[in-house]
C-alpha cells in the first residue's frame, strides 16, 4: 500500500534519478560543461541529503488517529503479546506440568512507601478505578499471597503501581510473565466495552532508557514499535502507538532496573512518577531498589512486594507432578525434599532457578545421581549450572536428532571467554559492537587501510585489464585505494569519537534529527581537516597517477569537490542514529543488518563523491564502476560490523571463539543459554555467566 507520504517520496526519488541521467547525457554531448556541472553537483549534494527527508516529513501533516483504529491496534497487540508470553512460558517449563510455586509478602525494606499509601482512595482522582470486573485491593490483601494473587494487586491497588523485588534467580521474570498472561486472560473474558477500558500489559526492559535524553512515552513508543513490527505498517504507525500509550490503553511491566546505571535509577523512578494514566509494574533486585531509594528515587504509592522461595515440601510437590513413572533416583530426590532435611542440597533446591534446572534433568538418571552426590549447597548449585550447557549442546539419548553444530567443550570455552571479558568490565550485556575494544585500535586501523589498498589494487587492476588489456597498475590501484580508504578509515577509527562523541562507536540507523551535531566546533574543525587531506590526495593522484588522456581540473574545482565530498560523507555519518544504547529494542541480528545498511549508505556517498572528485572530464563507465564498487566496499568497513568481524577473526585465531560468532550467539539464544534484550545478548542466568567466567579464569 502506497500512502501519500510514500508517494511523494517516490516522486522525489524518481526526479533525482531523472536529473542524474539527464546530466550525464548532457556531459556526453557537451563535455566542455563538465567542470561547472561537477562543481554544482558537489555543492547541491550536501544540501539535498538532509533536506529531502525533512521535506518528506513535513509535506503531509499527521492527523490524530481514529478511535476505531486505536481499538484495532490494541486488540491485535494483545493477541501478539499472548503468543509471545505463552511461547516464553513454555520454553521456561512454566506451563507443563505446573508453574514453580512462588509466594510473595510485603517488603520490609525501607523504600519510603506504605500499604496505606498504596490503597489510598484519593488515587482514583487521578487514575482509573480498579479494572473492570475487579474489586479494590485492601491493606490486608497486601500482607502476603501466592503467585495467583499478584493479579488482584495489579488490577485492584488504588495507586496502579506495584514493585516486585527478588534476588538473582528468584523468579521475577517468570512471575511477571504469568501476571501478564493472567491480565490478558481477564481482558479476553470481558465484553467489548469493558475490554476497551482494560489495558494490555507490555513488558519492556529499562536498560536502554536514559531519562535525561528522552521522556518515557517517547522511549516506550520506540520500544513497542520495534518489538511489534506490525505497528510500523502504513495502517498504524508511531501516531497510533503514541496515542494508545498516552491514553492508558497499555500498562507497563518494566524489567531490568538493576541493569540501569546506578546514577540514573533515581531519575528513572522520578520520571515514572509522572505517569498518571498508566498502570506500572516494576521488577528489580532488592539491593538495587534500596540503593535508588537512598538516593531519593521512589515510586510513590507503589505496592512493594518481595518474592518468597518455595519450601522444601512445595518443591517436592512440584517435582512429583511431573508425568511418567518416577525413576529410582527421582524418588530418592523426592524423599530428601519430603523428609524435612536441612542439608545443602535441599537449600539449593529452594531457589526457583535451581529448581527449574532440576526439572530439566527429569529422566536423566546419570545426571540426577551426580546431583545427589553433591551435599553442599555450593557444590549442588555449581553442578546444576554446569548442566545448562550439557543439556543445550549434548545429544539427547532419547532422540535420534542431529548433533548440535557446536560441542559442549567448544561452547564452554567460547562462552567462558566471553563471560570472562564481561566480568572484567563488570558488564552483563554481550553487545557485538563493543567487542572492538578487545583488539588494539592501531591494529584495526592498519588492517582497514591495508584492506582498502588491497581492494583498490584488485578492483582498479581488473577494470584496466577488462577495459584495454593493460597489465594491472599496482601503483595506481594502491593510490586510488588509499584516496578513498584513508579518510574513511580515519573517520571510522579516529575522527568519529573526536567529532561526534563516544556514541560514534555504536551501531546506527538513519535519523535526521542527529544532523544538528554538525554544528559542533569539533565537527567543523574535523571537516576542514578531512577536506584538506582529501584535496591533497586528489591533487597527488591526478599529478602522479593520471588516467590515459586525463586533464587535471583546476585547484579551485578540486577544492570545492573535496569540501563537498567530505561534507556529504560527514552528513551521512552524523545522521546515522546510534541504536545500541539509546532506545532500540531491535534484536542483535536486525541491529547488525541495519548498521551494515547504514555503512552501505555512506559507501554510496563515497562512490558518488569519487565519481565527482576523481574524474577531470566525463566519467567513463570504468570509472563509475570502480568508484561505486569501491564505495560500497568501504561502506562495509565504515560499519561497526567490520570492526566486529576483525575481532571475530582474531578470536578464531586465538581459539577463543568461532569465526561466525553471530551465528554461534544466535544458536546459543535458540538453545536458551543466552537471551536477547533489545540489540544485546545476555546470559539467560547471571549466575551462569559468573560460573563460566570463574571456570575460564581458572583455566
Amino acid at each position: 500500500m502506497i500512502n501519500a507520504r510514500r508517494g511523494v517520496l517516490l516522486i522525489v526519488l524518481l526526479g533525482i534519478a531523472g536529473v542524474i541521467v539527464a546530466a550525464y547525457v548532457v556531459l556526453v554531448e557537451h563535455p566542455e560543461h563538465v567542470v561547472p556541472l561537477q562543481t554544482l553537483a558537489a555543492l547541491v549534494l550536501p544540501i539535498a541529503v538532509p533536506v529531502i527527508p525533512v521535506l518528506w516529513r513535513r509535506i503531509v501533516p499527521r492527523r490524530d488517529p481514529a478511535p476505531e483504529l486505536i481499538d484495532r491496534a490494541v486488540d491485535r497487540l494483545a493477541d501478539q503479546i499472548r503468543v509471545g508470553v505463552e511461547s516464553d512460558l513454555e520454553q521456561r517449563g512454566l506451563r507443563v506440568p505446573a508453574p514453580i510455586p512462588l509466594g510473595w509478602k510485603w517488603s520490609k525494606r525501607d523504600l519510603g512507601v506504605s500499604r496505606a499509601a498504596a490503597v489510598d482512595p484519593t488515587w482514583t482522582e487521578h487514575r482509573a478505578a480498579p479494572l473492570p470486573g475487579m474489586s479494590a485491593t485492601g491493606q490486608g490483601e497486601l500482607e502476603s499471597g501466592s503467585l495467583a494473587d499478584l493479579f488482584q494487586v495489579y488490577g485492584g491497588v488504588a495507586s496502579g503501581r506495584m514493585v516486585l523485588l527478588g534476588d538473582a534467580g528468584a523468579g521475577k521474570t517468570s512471575a511477571a510473565l504469568q501476571l501478564v498472561l493472567s491480565a490478558l486472560n481477564h481482558r479476553r473474558s470481558l465484553d467489548p466495552d469493558d475490554q476497551a477500558r482494560t489495558p494490555v500489559p507490555v513488558m519492556l526492559g529499562l536498560h536502554d532508557w536514559d531519562p535525561g535524553q528522552l521522556d518515557f512515552l517517547s522511549w516506550a513508543t520506540s520500544q513497542v514499535l520495534h518489538a511489534y513490527p506490525f505497528l510500523r505498517s502504513a495502517d498504524y504507525g508511531p501516531g497510533v502507538v503514541r496515542k494508545m500509550l498516552a491514553n492508558g490503553r497499555v500498562s507497563f511491566v518494566l524489567d531490568s532496573l538493576d541493569a540501569v546505571p546506578p546514577r540514573l535509577r533515581p531519575a528513572v523512578l522520578q520520571k515514572l512518577n509522572a505517569l498518571t494514566a498508566q498502570r506500572v509494574v516494576l521488577l528489580s533486585r532488592g539491593d538495587e531498589m534500596g540503593d535508588a531509594a537512598a538516593r531519593r528515587g521512589l515510586l510513590i504509592g507503589a505496592a512493594t512486594l518481595e518474592l518468597t522461595p518455595p519450601t522444601a515440601a512445595q518443591a517436592a510437590d512440584y517435582l512429583a507432578s511431573f508425568p511418567g513413572t518416577p525413576t529410582t533416583t527421582w524418588q530418592r530426590l523426592l524423599r530428601l525434599l519430603q523428609g524435612g532435611s536441612r542439608g545443602g542440597l535441599i537449600k539449593a533446591l529452594q531457589n526457583p532457578l535451581m529448581l527449574s534446572l532440576v526439572a530439566d534433568l527429569h529422566g536423566r538418571e546419570d545426571r540426577l545421581g551426580e546431583l545427589l552426590n553433591r551435599r553442599s549447597r555450593k557444590a549442588a548449585e555449581e553442578y546444576l549450572l554446569d548442566t545448562i550447557l550439557l543439556n543445550a549442546y549434548g545429544r539427547d539419548p532419547d532422540t535420534d536428532g542431529p548433533l548440535p553444530p557446536y560441542t559442549v567443550d567448544q561452547a564452554r570455552r567460547w562462552l567462558g571467554r566471553l563471560a570472562m571479558r564481561l566480568d572484567e568490565t563488570g558488564d552483563r550485556d554481550v553487545a557485538w559492537w563493543r567487542v572492538r575494544g578487545w583488539l588494539p585500535l592501531i591494529t584495526q586501523l592498519s588492517l582497514t587501510i591495508y584492506v582498502s589498498a588491497l581492494i583498490g589494487t584488485i578492483v582498479w587492476g581488473m577494470l584496466f585489464v577488462i577495459g584495454d588489456g593493460a597489465t594491472t597498475p599496482i601503483a595506481s590501484g594502491i593510490a586510488s585505494g588509499l584516496l578513498i580508504g584513508m579518510p574513511a578509515g580515519l573517520l571510522l577509527h579516529q575522527g568519529g569519537d573526536l567529532m561526534f562523541g563516544s556514541t560514534s562507536g555504536e551501531p546506527r540507523a538513519w535519523a535526521v534529527n542527529r544532523l544538528r551535531s554538525l554544528a559542533a566546533p569539533s565537527v567543523v574543525l574535523g571537516w576542514l581537516m578531512l577536506a584538506g587531506a582529501e584535496f591533497a590526495l586528489i591533487r597527488l593522484r591526478l599529478t602522479y597517477f593520471p588516467e590515459p588522456g586525463e586533464d587535471a581540473p583546476s585547484p579551485i574545482h578540486t577544492l570545492v569537490v573535496s569540501a563537498a565530498f567530505t561534507l556529504a560523507l560527514m552528513i551521512v555519518y552524523a545522521g546515522a542514529r546510534p541504536t545500541g544504547t539509546d532506545r532500540s529494542t531491535a534484536d542483535p541480528w536486525t541491529c547488525w543488518k541495519r548498521d551494515l545498511g547504514c555503512g552501505l549508505l555512506i559507501g554510496a556517498v563515497l562512490g558518488l563523491g569519487g565519481i565527482l572528485a576523481l574524474s577531470a572530464g566525463v566519467p567513463s563507465a570504468r570509472g563509475i564502476a570502480f568508484n561505486l564498487a569501491f564505495g560500497l566496499g568501504f561502506g562495509v568497513t565504515v560499519s561497526r560490523v567490520w570492526r566486529a568481524l576483525l575481532v571475530f577473526v582474531w578470536l578464531r585465531v586465538a581459539g577463543d571463539g568461532p569465526l561466525r560468532m553471530m551465528h554461534f550467539l544466535e544458536d546459543a539464544r535458540a538453545r536458551h543459554v543466552l537471551r536477547t534484550v533489545g540489540p544485546r545478548y545476555q546470559f539467560r542466568h547471571a549466575r551462569l555467566q559468573d560460573r563460566l567466567a570463574m571456570q575460564a579464569t581458572r583455566d
